[in-house]
């Protein structure tokens, strides 16, 4: 949900995906403003390692890109960097706008339960704060570095 008006943004968006197998993920996302609904599919081809980052194949909406909308499809590489600090790469190409992006992240344990991570969607960067709880996460967003924003996950 994001807290402020003119954002350019829809105000709420929504995803709700499934765990078929430890390695595959499948779902929707929605915006209700809208009426838009896009497939979400994330499928871990490879499994890291330590010399060997996880690779990732999928598609999903463009968010959190305020330059890109619709659906993309993406490969995304993930590793440990450090301990408690993991990276990622993505290649991906937004099917709506017909635009590649290079989007990347980094995130690093702050304390017990909570992540700070910091996203870059190929044009702006996204600094988030996350609170996990068992099956539920609640992040503090700002979207383009000033629109606060709110997202809560549970697992169920």
């Amino acid at each position: 949900m994001v807290l402020v008006e003119d954002s350019g943004r829809e105000p709420v968006e929504f995803s709700v995906v499934h765990r078929l197998r430890n390695d595959l993920q499948v779902g929707l996302e929605g915006a209700p403003q809208s009426g838009n609904l896009f497939p979400v599919v994330n499928w871990r081809i490879l499994e890291a390692g330590p010399n060997t980052p996880a690779v990732v194949v999928g598609t999903s909406s463009a968010w959190p890109s305020s330059k890109v909308e619709g659906n993309a499809v993406f490969v995304t590489a993930a590793q440990l960097l450090a301990p408690g600090v993991s990276g990622s790469v993505s290649l991906s190409y937004g099917l709506d706008e017909k635009k590649w992006q290079v989007p990347a992240s980094v995130r690093t344990h702050i304390a017990p339960n909570v992540e700070g991570t910091l996203v870059f969607d190929g044009d702006q960067f996204h600094p988030l704060v996350t609170y996990r709880l068992e099956d539920l996460s609640f992040s503090f967003i700002l979207l383009n570095v000033k629109d606060p924003t709110i997202s809560v996950s549970w697992t169920f």
